[in-house]
């Protein structure tokens, strides 16, 4: 008697899996931060991210309108979030897309954190222990709730889009076709130089050491490996929490 129950349980998940993966229900579960993180560069601007290519040219355009321009700029927030609303109701109506699924995602994305969090901070310790390095150099930033909270978005979505989205989805596809997440030495090859290169790219604005360099190596190619096989949306939310757990709590 418990057979239909259960197998429709393992229909459900399977559901879930494929269709959180895929771009356009990734922009619907994505769009909270992008909402979150555009409307608090505003409150701590402090808190802009490296890779955000968004906000600045926003910015410029909005400028021309003086005093108004911060209004604009909510109702700029405002207009997506209603779009975020319409796109979630367009999905539930026409494919098997769930509004609840945004709090499974979360859930999923937070034992995530916690694993890349764990994993990378294990191999980074053996790693280094072995090359015989000193974390002397690394910069501890501390900062408070709001700011923490905006930065962690800010770094969950723009920071995918650039390293995952573009330089190994965009990049992939160009370069190794439309099945280029079949496993293979180029798709390694690839998924190590965007997590080189996004480890690389903090140290532009701080001092490099080999730690924290080597740490954020195995971060990239973990959360490469969630954009892989679970899409862009718990990528992103992965970094996104995975930064509040350790900007906000462990470092407060």
């Amino acid at each position: 008697m418990g057979l239909p129950v259960k197998t429709g349980a393992m229909q459900g998940l399977r559901t879930y899996l494929r269709e959180t993966a895929e771009p356009i229900q990734a922009a619907a579960l994505t769009l909270p931060l992008l909402v979150c993180y555009g409307v608090g560069i505003l409150v701590v601007p402090e808190a802009r991210n490296g890779a955000d290519l968004v906000s600045s040219a926003l910015h410029g355009v909005m400028a021309r309108l003086g005093p108004s321009e911060a209004l604009a700029y909510l109702g700029f927030y405002g207009l997506l979030a209603v779009a975020n609303v319409g796109l979630i109701m367009h999905l539930s109506k026409n494919t098997r897309f769930s509004p609840r699924w945004f709090w499974a995602v979360l859930g999923e994305a937070a034992v995530y954190a916690v694993a890349v969090g764990t994993v990378a901070g294990n191999l980074t310790q053996d790693l280094t222990h072995m090359l015989q390095a000193s974390n002397s150099a690394n910069v501890t930033h501390h900062t408070g709730i709001v700011a923490g909270v905006v930065m962690s978005a800010g770094a969950g979505l723009h920071e995918e889009l650039l390293f995952r989205l573009a330089g190994m989805g965009a990049i992939g596809r160009l370069w190794l076709g439309a099945n280029w997440r079949t496993p293979s030495l180029q798709l390694l090859a690839l998924m190590l130089g965007t997590a080189l290169v996004f480890s690389a790219a903090h140290h532009i604005v701080e001092p490099f050491a080999i730690v924290p360099f080597v740490f954020r190596t195995i971060a990239g190619l973990l959360f490469g490996t969630l954009f892989l096989l679970r899409g862009f949306a718990v990528a992103a939310w992965t970094h996104a929490l995975y930064d509040v757990w350790v900007i906000v709590f462990l470092q407060s």
